[in-house]
Order: C-alpha cells, then structure tokens, then sequence
C-alpha cells in the first residue's frame, strides 16, 4: 500500500518483501488479458463510430416530430369521416341524432338469433417520423331487445387496406355478456404496433355478437384516435421505480440534449485516454510475469474493461441461463428503420443520465452530505476554510476512493452501491421485466463501482459500451458480416469476463474482509518466509543500519515543548545512543508497538509523512514544519 501501513503506522521497510516466481502461467494470462484488453477497446471504437453517424438518423426524426388524431370523435353534428361496413347480412348502422354524450352518436344495429357482427371505419393519416404512439378511446353502450342475455365482443384494428379484417386478430376493447348497459369508458386501446411506418391507415371499430334471442343495438360515441411521435426529452427519479418529473418534445431542446449526450460521452473518452496515457501503457507493456501488476492497475480504462468484462459475462450466463430454463425473455428493443434514431438517442440518454442518476444522486449526494455532516464540527480545526466543504464535494462526480480511505467513508460506499444497484436493476422491470433486474443489478454494481473508484466519466463509458453494441447494425453499416463480427467479437469478450468476474469476486471478498478488520479493530500480522535470493529485511529500530542504506544521521533531542514518545519495554528511545542493540524478529510486527497515528475521520483524507533519513512515518508539527518522532530530524 505504499510507503507504510494505514493501519498501524510501520514503513514498508521493515516488512520482507519477496518477489513473485516468474512462471509460464502468469505469461500465459498476461497475453490473454492483452488480448481481451484489445478486444474491449475496439469494441468501444465501433460504438463509438455508431455514436458519430448516430446524428445522421437522430437529427432528421428529431425534426420530424408530429401528432394528429381521427376527425369528427364527438358526431355532435353528423357521422362525416366514418362509413359503415356490415361483418354478416342484416346488419346494418347509422348516425343517431340524440341519445349519445353529448349531441348524436354512431349505431349498429345487429339481427337476432345468428351470429352477427358490423364495424365503423375512418381513414387516419400518418405523418412525421415514426414511431408512434397510438391511443384509442371509445364511450359504448349495448341493448338488446326484449330484455334477452346477450353476448358480445368489442374489438379494434389500425390496418393500412379498407374494408373487413381478420378481426380474430384484432385488439380486443371489452367483453360483454348482459343483457343492456348504460354509456361507459371502454379501456383504453394501445395500437402503437399497428403503425409503424408513416402513411394512410384504416382505424376500425368493431362489435362481435354470438347468437342471441334478440335485436343487439351498439352505440359508439367519443371515438377518438390520438397518434404522436414516440420520442421526447425526459427527466425522472427512481423512486424506486421511475417518476416522471419532466417530459418535452420541442425541436430545439430535444436536438440541445442530444448534442449535450453526445458531447458527454466523447469527452469522457478523451478525458481518460489523455489523462492517464501513461499509466495505461505502463500496464499495457508491463512484462508478460507481471499479470498482477496488469490487474492492479491504477489506469480507467483497464478499469472499465476489466469491469465491463465482468459485468457482460454475468449478464450473458444469467440470460442463457433463463432461456434454457423457460421461454423466451420478452425485450422492449425492436429496431427497425423507422425507430432507430429513437434508440439510438434513448441508448445514449441512458448511458449519460441513468449514471447522473444512479450514481451521482444515489451514491455521490449522500456521500457528500455524510461527509458535509460528520465534519461539520472539525473544519476549523482540521482544515482551512472552505476545504472541507471542497472535499466533500468531490463526492459527488465520484473517483476519489482509495484502500487507504477512512473506514466509515469504505463503509459509506459499501451501503451506497448496494442500495443504488438494487433500485437500478428495480427500475429495468416496467421496460423489460423481473427477468431483467438481477442483470441490471450486477451491472449497476460494476459502474457503481467505476464511480467510486474513477469518476461518474469511467460509469458513462462502460454503460455507453454495453449499449451501444449494436449501433452500427442498426444503422446499416458493414451489413451482415460487420454484424456477425461484432456479434462474434462481443461473444468472445463475454467468455473472457468469467476470468474478470472470478478475480473481482476474490478482490472484492479481500476488500469486504479487509473493511471488516479495520471496523473491529483487528490488527493484522503478515509473517512472511525468506525466498531464495531474496534481500534480507533491515533490522530493528535500535539496531546497526543496513549495508544497503545511507549511515543514519546523528540521533536529536525531541523538540522544545513535545514530550518525548513512550518507549516500548525493552527498547531505548529513538534519540539517546543505544547502549545495546535490541534485536526482534524481522519477520513480525513488535508486539510492544502501539501505533500513534490513526487514519482521519469520514471526509478527511489523511496527511501522510515519511521521515527521508530513516524511514518513520510518525512526526510533530509546528510552524509548517515536520520533526520526525524516531530519529528527531526535521524537514
């Protein structure tokens, strides 16, 4: 962990360190996560060549939003706009002039005794950029004569011929089985699927009636079919499951949003690929025996591959998993030409907002305000002005959790990322259903994590490489053998993740184990056994210095005013001479230490010091000056 331990305060000096073994395996799965790394980072090239032409589609159905609705829905005057079409003999239909609500309504008027059955049509235009919503909304009322028991089926079509349809397939409005009702609201109807492309469509109001001892006389009154452009620019909380708080499709905010995605997205790339180049290809060029060092990586973008390695390969087995075990999982995602710009802008909406969202509001927010709240108190003390409020606010866009973070703020994340991935994978069932939540849950664990660790810009990336996969198909790019390569290319990278997922599970676990020692207050001793050739640990404080380093300097009296430390039993204080030297095993931690630093609280990141003439990390402070506490230098 660096120079000395967060723990208990002693300098990596004074712990053994071995080299690793150089073995054939680590070369092997050094060229394997070189290969998987490679794979990750084209995968992202090809989403992110979606991502440019992406405006090319998005720009133009943006321009063509529209809306409309079927003329004449109230027949207060007359039944213009609609005609009537007899489904067997004898039925027949017409415009009343009084008893709808308000003013006239349309009837049909069916014969008794075998089935029969009529419809009402109108003509609706369809126009702008699809895809649509499309609502149907109908008052009904059904007599029969004679007071006979009667049965009967209300049913609707959007079909782009006229006249009769094969209404066994048609949206069924309500079922009736009485003998007379008064007016009532049908259900409303969705036939969004029946439109899928602009044009002339044929809206069709039909009334099914079995067999009956009587006349069965159906009123139609209010049918009114609303069509808009499915698409708009939308803001919502998880609560947990999504509340809508804003909803628009104006032109020029929906084309200012998108550029504000796209801009977002392109920027956290650079971002990362500039900031920490060299680190990344410290990692990348690494030699092939240092798999660990590969693996441990402080740079982003390894983060975001290996995590997103991880995550995909869950969601693959999970999903194979449920499909062999039952029927096909439903999907929300159906491209087609006329709705692809809208996925494209969707799937980019979600790769941005759904991380502002989740992870900068669940996690970033209560983060900032625990840290905002529990030093409250100390900023005064512990920092200048205006500090603390500076570092609890770095909360927010994430990035700024380490290993040798304080425990609460360890503790704090933990809660966070569980709690948050938990609603994220909640908020996924209204669209694609329960299936779909443990999927989005472990997903939102591995960009929960990439906020903590990297910043709300790594989440973005790995959530905007899962999504846009496809974009390039879509779009109609390559045909058939790009998508069989993307398809091929985003297999092998899921087979690669069981490895990412496994090493994650065990760094997870060290971790978890690792925050629970230092919530208990458990002290950690890491006995370790020489190896061949290995450099011999320095010995003691107290005792001769090491052939390898520098002569210690002359031992200082403690400062003016500091009293001196206590001395463990059986050692000399570090500045008098030693009369003799007190020799332990190198290989433990002295049971007589009692460490005098301790990690700050939540929200304060710890000031580190290590003395630069013998190592000691414990020192006093005054007038902007360190005096170390072992051999009394100051620096």
């Amino acid at each position: 962990m660096g120079n000395f331990c967060p723990r208990c305060g002693l300098p990596a000096s004074m712990m053994r360190y071995v080299p690793p073994r150089s073995t054939a395996g680590r070369s092997i799965l050094s060229v394997l996560w070189t290969v998987a790394l490679v794979g990750f980072l084209i995968l992202v090239a090809l989403d992110l060549a979606g991502l440019f032409i992406g405006p090319s589609l998005v720009l133009p159905g943006i321009q063509g939003i529209a809306s409309g609705q079927t003329a004449n829905p109230g027949f207060d005057a007359s039944e213009v706009g609609w005609s009537f079409v007899p489904l067997t003999p004898f039925a027949t239909g017409a415009y009343a002039v009084a008893g709808g609500d308000p003013g006239g309504h349309l009837q049909m008027t069916l014969p008794s005794g075998t089935s029969a059955g009529g419809v009402w049509t109108q003509a609706v235009s369809f126009t702008g950029s699809a895809p649509y919503s499309v609502r149907l909304r109908l008052d009904v009322l059904v007599q029969t004569s004679g007071n006979q028991t009667m049965a009967g089926l209300l049913v609707a079509a959007l079909d782009p011929t006229p006249g009769t349809s094969d209404y066994a397939n048609a949206v069924t409005v309500n079922w009736y089985n009485t003998s007379t009702t008064a007016w009532s609201v049908a259900p409303e109807v969705d036939l969004s699927e029946r439109a899928p492309m602009p044009g002339t469509y044929y809206l069709k109001v039909a009334f099914l009636a079995s067999p009956n001892g009587g006349t069965t006389t159906v009123g139609l009154d209010n049918v009114r079919l609303d069509w808009i452009t499915d698409a708009a620019v939308f803001f919502y909380l998880p609560l947990p499951f999504p509340t809508v708080l804003f909803v628009s499709q104006d032109p020029a905010l929906f084309l200012g949003y998108y550029s504000f995605l796209v801009a977002v997205i392109i920027l956290a790339c650079l971002y990362y690929t500039i900031r920490e180049r060299e680190i990344f290809l410290s990692a990348l060029f690494a030699p092939f025996d240092r798999i660990g060092t590969r693996l441990r990586s402080m740079s982003a973008w390894v983060a975001i591959a290996q995590t997103w390695l991880a995550v995909t390969f869950v969601q693959v087995a999970i999903i194979l998993l449920l499909e062999a075990v039952g029927p096909p999982l439903p999907s929300p995602i159906s491209p087609t030409t006329g709705n692809v710009w809208v996925l494209l802008f969707e799937l980019a909406n979600a790769s941005v907002y759904e991380e502002l969202v989740f992870r900068a509001l669940l996690i970033g927010v209560p983060m900032a305000l625990g840290s905002l709240a529990i030093n409250a108190g100390l900023a005064r003390r512990w920092t200048p002005e205006g500090k603390s409020l500076k570092r609890s606010l770095r909360y927010l866009m994430g990035g700024n959790l380490r290993k040798t973070s304080s425990r609460e703020s360890l503790l704090a994340a933990w809660i966070f990322l569980f709690a948050s991935s938990t609603i994220f994978g909640l908020a996924h069932e209204p669209g694609w259903g329960w299936w779909k939540v443990v999927p989005a849950m472990m997903a939102g664990l591995g960009f929960g994590y990439l906020f903590l660790r990297h910043g709300i810009g790594a989440a973005i990336i790995a959530h905007f490489a899962t999504n846009y996969v496809s974009a390039l198909s879509w779009e109609g790019v390559g045909g058939d053998p790009l998508a069989i390569l993307i398809g091929l290319l985003f297999l092998g990278l899921a087979i690669a993740g069981a490895g990412f997922f496994s090493w994650y599970v065990l760094y997870a676990y060290g971790q978890a184990r690792d925050l629970w020692r230092r919530l208990t207050g458990h002290v950690v001793r890491q006995p370790t056994a020489a190896a061949p050739g290995a450099v011999p640990p320095p010995t003691m404080y107290g005792a001769p210095p090491p052939p390898w380093s520098a002569p210690p300097a002359a031992p200082l009296a403690p400062p003016p005013g500091y009293a001196p430390p206590p001395a463990p039993s059986g050692l000399p204080p570090p500045w008098q001479t030693p009369q003799q030297a007190a020799v332990r095993d190198p290989s433990a931690i002295p049971r007589e230490y009692v460490p005098t630093y301790h990690p700050p609280v939540y929200g304060f990141p710890p000031v580190r010091f290590q003395c630069p003439s013998c190592g000691w990390v414990e020192a006093t402070y005054d007038n902007g000056r360190f005096t170390c506490r072992r051999c009394g230098r100051t620096a």
